[in-house]
């Protein structure tokens, strides 16, 4: 990840192999620097972000919505799990972790 901040203009650029996601706060930075890195280097500009190392990725007027939902589908078809039997359990609702709940081990491992 590389932030790179001019002033109150901010560009984030997330690398990963040859995947690229550039987003910022300001649109006119943005296209200035998509334009320097096409100088440099072969790139396509896919336009908004749908999907990106197993994120799916929607878009909405008060945001972004981000889900694993495709990863973890295609997950369980690849380990057959879409043949097994759903079975409830219970949870409390609205659970809580605390640094401080809990007994401390005597000998930590």
């Amino acid at each position: 990840m590389l932030i790179l901040c001019l002033g109150s203009q901010a560009i984030i650029l997330l690398l990963y192999v040859d995947d690229i996601v550039l987003t910022k706060n300001y649109i006119s930075t943005l296209r200035s620097f998509i334009d320097l890195l096409s100088c440099q280097f072969a790139m396509k500009d896919l336009r908004d972000l749908h999907y990106f190392l197993g994120v799916y990725i929607t878009h909405s007027s008060i945001g972004l919505f981000l889900s694993q939902f495709k990863y973890t589908y295609d997950l369980v078809n690849k380990f057959h799990m879409h043949t097994c039997n759903l079975v409830c359990i219970s949870s409390a609702a609205r659970t809580t972790l605390s640094l401080f709940d809990g007994e401390l081990l005597v000998e930590p491992i």
